[in-house]
């Protein structure tokens, strides 16, 4: 088994089977984790598609990772929001 393969395979692992279950959560905290690991399974794949030549794939992967991203910081704005109390 090579690194690259080792590398598809965390991708599948982190985007799809943790990530899964855990977006659609109605616990933030296990939101936040699950949009994390959206955001590695991203990285990952990226990584394979670059290295592929798979290039148009990797607008495709950027784009759940700035979802993720973008997720996150609305997670994070909530439960500041939520501490403060206004």
């Amino acid at each position: 088994m090579t690194i690259l393969e080792i590398i598809q395979l965390l991708s599948v692992f982190f985007g799809t089977l943790i990530a899964a279950p855990l977006v659609v959560s109605k616990k933030a905290k296990k939101r936040l984790i699950g949009l994390t690991a959206v955001i590695a399974g991203s990285i990952f794949a990226i990584i394979v598609q670059l290295y592929l030549g798979l290039y148009y794939f990797v607008f495709a992967n950027a784009f759940w990772l700035l979802n993720a991203c973008n997720g996150i910081k609305k997670i994070v704005r909530t439960q500041r929001k939520n501490t403060t109390g206004f």
